[in-house]
């Protein structure tokens, strides 16, 4: 098992590196691997992604280096749930409510909405620390919905 410390270590770690090997080694699965595709002309260069479906897990690397992790805390685009630790407690436990009662005021933050472009939003809050940026959203009834580690530089 993984540990929530041990995601956010491996933030900005090389793709093959002994950091991201050994956190891969620890899922009971393979990864389903993809990339954008070259149609999307991203600046910023493609991103690869290691999809863990059973363990709710997606890991985005760009220019080699681990740029972010998708927890999916309730089933989403066919990923089961993560049901494992975010921070100090299982995933699913966690509600925007107390979200704020442990962290304080996010740095960022929206509540739900319809986007005519994108469609549903969900209601959303972005913490800044150091080296990472944690965003969280939440569902209608205000549980966790999703959790993303964003590597920072």
């Amino acid at each position: 098992m993984n540990t929530w410390s041990d995601f956010i270590h491996a933030l900005g770690q090389d793709e093959n590196g002994s950091v991201i090997t050994g956190l891969w080694q620890r899922f009971e699965e393979k990864p389903v691997i993809s990339e954008t595709p070259d149609a999307y002309n991203d600046p910023g260069g493609k991103t690869k992604y290691y999809k863990f479906i059973k363990s709710g897990i997606e890991l985005g690397f760009r220019a080699g280096q681990l740029n972010h992790i998708h927890f999916f805390v309730q089933e989403d685009e066919g990923y089961s749930p993560y049901n494992e630790y975010v921070l100090d407690r299982a995933a699913h436990a966690w509600t925007a409510k107390n979200v704020t009662q442990v962290l304080g005021t996010a740095d960022a933050g929206a509540s739900a909405k319809v986007d005519m472009l994108i469609g549903k939003v969900r209601q959303w809050c972005k913490y800044q620390f150091s080296t990472y940026d944690l965003r969280m959203e939440f569902s209608e009834d205000g549980k966790l919905w999703k959790v993303t580690l964003i590597a920072k530089g």
